[in-house]
């Protein structure tokens, strides 16, 4: 029975390691402009990796009603189904699902739908959905 745990651990720690690379690698430019008369920046973190190499910075900006989080500079080490969330703890006990990681490197955009407390919502989370794996954490202050 213990050979059969360490097997399954074994498993889970390098299930969402470098080797599964399901996430776009290369590099993305997306064109938001926080420089717009529109745009209003309101919470910043950067990112510290959690077992994994992520590296960069979660910004969220309102522009003209609408929230997003826009990571700039960003990169991580790659694994399967990344997602971004915005959540309310370290360990996505409550978020919000920003969507699949568009690249493991890059300035990155992804809206906030639907009415969001920001108090709430204190982080910015780089999390491998497919294993419930934390990737990397921002923190908004």
């Amino acid at each position: 029975m213990k050979k059969l745990v360490s097997i399954l651990v074994v498993l889970l720690s390098v299930s969402c390691q470098e080797e599964e690379n399901n996430t776009p690698t290369a590099p993305v430019n997306d064109s938001f402009d926080p420089m717009k008369e529109t745009v209003m920046e309101l919470k910043k973190g950067t990112f510290t990796g959690v077992g994994h190499s992520v590296s960069g910075t979660a910004t969220v900006y309102d522009d003209a009603g609408k929230l997003v989080v826009v990571l700039d500079p960003f990169s991580t080490q790659n694994g399967p189904d990344l997602k971004l969330y915005l959540s309310t703890d370290q360990s996505a006990s409550q978020y919000i699902n920003l969507g699949d990681l568009k690249s493991t490197t890059g300035k990155q955009s992804y809206e906030i739908t639907g009415t969001t407390d920001l108090a709430q919502f204190k982080f910015v989370l780089v999390w491998c959905q497919d294993f419930s794996v934390l990737f990397g954490k921002a923190e908004l202050q």
